[in-house]
């Protein structure tokens, strides 16, 4: 129950604002809006009526709609088709960039009531070299470095700048394996061959505990914009890092309801149990993110699909005929939900690991 309802909850929030976009710009450039809906028909209650426009609640509780006369039909003459092109250019892109907005917004939110920050952090061997001095010295993978010549090792950038410093000179390394701690004896090599380090070992941080951080609203204000530039640049860029091997296909994956919702009941959970909402706010950031440039792709149906007609018009100087565009759009909707019934079958089959976010609790 819970993960279905932070799923409702977390998708009506973020599809409510992209319509609201839509919704907004519509009214500002006077084109007519017979209904603005939260939830999806039947409509349960007319909460009120004005300027023309009905505001209603619906009876499937998820997002909302905004229901313009001739969005395809040029002839309606205060319809969305009929008017200018820049004006129906602006109208598509408000729903994209209200969820970019909302995603600015949560994430500053969560850096402001609170983000983990770590605390101290471990050396951990994560591969050793064959042949190498970490290897002669019976180094392991998954060993803790916790000493280095009896001195405690502060974190990875210590652990290197010691190392690099030591080359040609033995030193004594105090490791945690098993619970059990041990003590090891090598020599950093001076030229070690390409590709490894002056010991052989390839080495990663573990934060030893994380704390609450909380920015100032500036500075979060900031970050938060910074991080919903990131996640775009990131989900564009991803099938271009996937044909590089820069990332995995398991990274790369599309998500479809079932893992989102996985993923949304995992976050919940932990704010439920732990009073500590920073995992919800942020996901519900980078799915809004996610979403608002996923809307932007020259896909028939989607926003960015509309998009693509109107700046073919422009370049033709001639519209499309309304029909064929439809027929388009009413295709391009059938094969998205084609997508989405089998990205939902693999959600089921080869279900996405649980995400862990860190607690500082």
């Amino acid at each position: 129950m819970l993960t279905i309802l932070s799923l409702l909850i977390v998708l009506s929030i973020l599809v409510f604002v992209h319509e609201l976009g839509h919704f907004v710009v519509a009214k500002r450039s006077g084109i007519r809006v017979e209904e603005f809906g939260w939830g999806y028909p039947p409509r349960l209650l007319k909460v009120w009526e004005h300027d023309g426009t009905i505001y209603s609640i619906n009876a499937i509780p998820f997002g909302g709609f905004v229901r313009m006369p001739g969005e395809d039909d040029p002839a309606v003459a205060d319809g969305f088709a009929s008017r200018p092109k820049l004006t129906r250019l602006a109208v598509l892109f408000a729903g994209p960039f209200m969820n970019f907005v909302l995603a600015a917004v949560l994430f500053a939110l969560s850096f402001m009531i609170g983000m983990p920050s770590p605390v101290g952090e471990q050396v951990i061997i994560v591969s050793v070299s064959a042949g190498s001095p970490a290897a002669e010295a019976g180094l392991q993978e998954g060993d803790i470095v916790l000493k280095m010549n009896g001195e405690a090792v502060a974190g990875l950038s210590d652990f290197i700048a010691r190392t690099e410093a030591s080359k040609g000179t033995e030193v004594t390394l105090t490791i945690e394996r098993n619970k059990e701690v041990l003590t090891v004896a090598l020599t950093p090599r001076v030229n070690p061959p390409q590709g490894q380090g002056a010991m052989g070992v390839a080495i990663n941080g573990k934060p030893l505990a994380w704390e609450v951080k909380h920015l100032p609203p500036g500075q979060a204000i900031l970050n938060g914009v910074q991080q919903t530039v990131e996640v775009v640049l990131l989900t564009v860029s991803a099938p271009v890092l996937l044909l590089r091997g820069s990332i995995s296909p398991e990274a790369a994956r599309p998500v479809g309801p079932v893992g989102i919702a996985r993923m949304t009941g995992d976050a919940a959970a932990q704010a439920v149990h732990e009073g500590w909402w920073f995992p919800v706010i942020q996901l519900t950031a980078f799915i809004s993110a996610a979403l608002g440039i996923t809307n932007l792709l020259p896909i028939p149906a989607l926003d960015g699909g509309r998009i693509l007609f109107i700046l073919v018009e422009a370049i033709r100087r001639k519209r499309i005929d309304p029909k064929k565009e439809g027929l388009i759009h009413l295709i391009g909707m059938a094969l998205i939900l084609a997508l989405m019934f089998l990205v939902t079958v693999q959600d089921i089959i080869s279900p996405l690991p649980s995400i862990e976010w860190p607690s500082p609790f």
